[in-house]
């Protein structure tokens, strides 16, 4: 079966990136993204990109996207990120509360009076950005709608504190006829040398059977816990049974080793909120905190014990902080891969690790795990010869092609007031 993705909100590609590595089963991508500098590095690694930038100037009848038969997405999450608060509480009601608003509609004009007023509700909030997580819903329906072909999967992702919007989303795609659940994910349970939770939602169209399970994917690594003993590596016979038992966590030694060759600790500001006694630190034999749009500012040290084992830190230990090629190796984007533009440490904080990203995809694509070989593929990925792969994706329509375009370096106009990606590093 050919799966054709429209991705939303694509960010530097750690979603399609992934998809092209699954290529061969027929999968193909093409991303939308708002920021100039992402769509560079997305050019630069030959990824398929809407020459229309803007979210919500396109729709599942555009002939860049018409034939597309999977939509995915991570909308900007900055309304969320502070869920803990009052702002933010209200911000996830309001959204599932102008959700249901959406949902139900049997025919294009009274969806079509229901988006305009949410859409009108949403750019007047003081927040406007609350609106993005509504875009999906709108390509949904106007898919079914308009298009008159529903998507036959959907797979959205986000922080943790969206997990009870993504649980609405489903209780309401349901009513559409997809099987949908959400679930938190644990990034390093996949391979990933990081700790980073994703909330990550899959819907599959079955209309005779929307209650049924949604398989989502399974751990192969260990999950890292403070003060954890990693697990011991395994010798060769282990790696080559067929019945493997989970491995141990990816170290950042081990994502990093081409770089670093001493043990190292990193010291992390992330949930710190700037006060230096919760600054994390992590030694070089532990998955790394989750990598953001600060992540340089991360400082690394020789690894240094005194006598009764507590890390030492000393300027004279200080090392060079984290490149742009090692900041997305911890993210596990293949080493090779073209960062453009001087905003690379946003970019990477922003992305999906697609090392998830092919996990999520096979399950929701084909309902099982990764093939062993895309792993390595993904490691080795080189961005020689891709460009010119940019040119007709499976999901355009023949006598139309997509609209796909090298970026333009300038940005003007102000943002529109739903549909852009502006997404932060608290995604």
């Amino acid at each position: 079966m050919k799966f054709g993705i429209v991705d939303l909100f694509a960010g530097p590609g750690g979603l399609d990136i992934a998809a092209t590595i699954m290529k061969g089963e027929g999968v193909e991508s093409i991303g939308v993204e708002w920021d100039d500098a992402t769509r560079a590095t997305r050019a630069a690694a030959g990824l398929l990109t809407t020459d229309v930038k803007d979210v919500a100037e396109l729709g599942p009848c555009d002939p860049s996207v018409y034939e597309a038969t999977v939509l995915t997405g991570g909308p900007p999450c900055q309304s969320f990120s502070v869920a803990g608060n009052r702002e933010g509480h209200q911000a996830l009601e309001d959204v599932k509360r102008l959700a249901t608003r959406l949902m139900g509609h049997e025919d294009e004009a009274s969806f079509d009076v229901a988006w305009k007023e949410v859409k009108d509700e949403t750019d007047a909030m003081s927040d406007n950005r609350t609106g993005f997580v509504l875009q999906p819903l709108r390509w949904i329906m106007e898919a079914e709608l308009k298009r008159k072909r529903p998507y036959k999967v959907i797979v959205l992702e986000q922080v943790p504190t969206v997990l009870p919007v993504w649980n609405h989303f489903a209780e309401l795609l349901r009513g559409a006829g997809y099987a949908a659940e959400a679930h938190v994910l644990h990034t390093e349970d996949f391979g990933v040398p990081q700790t980073r939770r994703r909330a990550v939602l899959i819907a599959q169209h079955d209309p005779k059977n929307v209650r049924r399970r949604v398989l989502f994917p399974e751990a192969t690594h260990q999950r890292y816990r403070k003060g954890a003993v990693r697990l011991p590596p395994r010798d060769a016979a282990q790696k080559e049974s067929l019945f493997d038992d989970v491995k141990p966590w990816v170290s950042m030694g081990d994502a990093l080793a081409g770089t670093r060759k001493t043990e190292f600790v990193m010291v992390s500001n992330y949930g710190s909120g700037g006060d230096p006694k919760k600054r994390g630190r992590r030694e070089s034999g532990e998955p790394a905190p989750t990598v953001t749009g600060k992540v340089r500012r991360n400082r690394l040290y020789n690894l240094r014990k005194d006598s009764a084992g507590e890390i030492v830190l000393s300027p004279e230990d200080a090392l060079e902080r984290l490149s742009p090629r090692e900041a997305g190796l911890l993210q596990s984007f293949p080493a090779e891969y073209p960062w453009q533009s001087t905003d690379v440490a946003q970019q990477i904080g922003n992305a999906i690790p697609p090392r998830l990203s092919l996990h999520i995809l096979s399950v929701a694509l084909f309902n099982k795990p990764p093939r062993k070989e895309w792993y390595e593929q993904l490691e080795k990925w080189s961005p020689k010869d891709k460009a010119s792969q940019a040119t007709t994706p499976t999901a355009s329509v023949p006598s139309a092609p997509p609209q796909v375009s090298a970026p333009s370096r300038s940005s003007a106009s102000g943002r529109p007031l739903t549909g852009a990606s502006a997404k932060i590093s608290a995604k």
